[in-house]
C-alpha cells in the first residue's frame, strides 16, 4: 500500500511539473513574415499581478547584418530582466537565417507594476566579406532594433496602457534611413553622410566587437552633412557605428578589411 501511495505522490508531482510548463507553440510564419518579433511590445496584453500569464510571440531570424554580412544562425542563451515569477520557453532555441520560431512568456508574478525591459543574450554565427565565418556572443540587441523588447506589469483593475519607450536609447528608423557609410567594406577609411532634412545634434561613435569605443566625434548639422572617418590604425574586423541623438540612435555595421 505504501508503495502505491508513494507512486501516486510521484505521479501527482510530475503532473504538477508538466502542467507548470507552457503548451508547445505552433510556429506560424505568416505571423512574422519578415525578420523581427511580433507582436510589438506595446501590442502585448499586460501582465496582471497575481494572475497567470501565457503569451507567445513569433520570431524570425535575421538573414543579414546591414545588408553586407550574411547571418548563418543564431541561438538564444538567456532572457533576463523578466518580472519575478515569469519564465520563458523557446521553440526552437536555435534559428537558421530567416527561420521562424516562437517564444512563450508564462507564469505568475507579484512584481511591482511597471515596464520591464528584457535583455537577450545569445550567439550569432555569420559570414563577413573576406573575413569568412565568424561568431559573436553577447547582447543580441546590438545587432538589430528588433530585439529591443519589454513587458508591462499592472495591478488588478488597472487599464493596460503599455509605455512607449522614447529617448536616446531608442532606435530611430527615420535617422537610420538618413545615414550612409561608404564604401563598406573598407580599409578603415570611409565617408559618413547624413541627409536628415532637419537639424541633428549628437555624437558619432564607433565600437569594436568587444564593445570598446575606438572613435567619437560631435555632430551638429543641418541638411546634408558629410565627414571623413579613419580607423585604419585599428585591427581589421567588424565595427559598429552609432549616431546618438536626443531623439534616438541609428546604427551601421562596418567591415574593415
Amino acid at each position: 500500500m505504501k508503495k502505491i501511495y508513494s507512486l501516486l505522490v510521484i505521479l501527482v508531482m510530475l503532473a504538477g511539473i508538466v502542467n507548470a510548463q507552457p503548451p508547445a507553440c505552433t510556429i506560424d510564419p505568416q505571423a512574422q513574415p519578415v525578420a523581427g518579433i511580433s507582436p510589438a511590445p506595446n501590442q502585448l496584453p499586460c501582465i496582471v499581478a497575481g494572475e497567470p500569464y501565457n503569451q507567445t510571440i513569433q520570431v524570425q531570424n535575421l538573414t543579414s547584418l546591414d545588408g553586407i554580412i550574411a547571418v548563418d544562425s543564431m541561438v538564444l542563451n538567456s532572457v533576463s530582466g523578466l518580472p519575478a515569477g515569469i519564465n520563458y520557453s523557446t521553440n526552437p532555441n536555435s534559428l537558421q537565417a530567416g527561420q521562424n520560431g516562437c517564444l512563450t512568456f508564462y507564469g505568475t508574478t507579484n512584481a511591482p507594476a511597471g515596464q520591464y525591459t528584457l535583455a537577450w543574450e545569445g550567439t550569432v554565427w555569420f559570414t563577413a566579406p573576406l573575413l569568412g565565418a565568424q561568431s559573436q556572443t553577447g547582447n543580441l540587441s546590438q545587432y538589430a532594433k528588433q530585439f529591443k523588447y519589454y513587458l508591462n506589469v499592472i495591478n488588478p483593475g488597472d487599464s493596460c496602457r503599455p509605455a512607449v519607450a522614447t529617448g536616446v536609447n531608442d532606435f530611430s528608423s527615420n535617422l537610420n534611413s538618413a545615414m550612409y557609410v561608404f564604401p563598406n567594406p573598407n580599409n578603415g577609411a570611409f565617408e559618413f553622410k547624413l541627409d536628415a532634412g532637419k537639424r541633428v545634434n549628437g555624437q558619432i561613435l564607433i565600437y569594436d566587437m568587444t564593445g570598446r569605443k575606438v572613435f567619437s566625434q560631435e555632430l551638429d548639422a543641418v541638411g546634408i552633412y558629410t565627414t571623413s572617418i579613419d580607423i585604419s590604425t585599428f585591427a581589421k574586423g567588424l565595427y559598429t557605428l552609432q549616431l546618438k541623438t536626443a531623439d534616438g540612435f541609428a546604427s551601421r555595421r562596418i567591415s574593415v578589411e
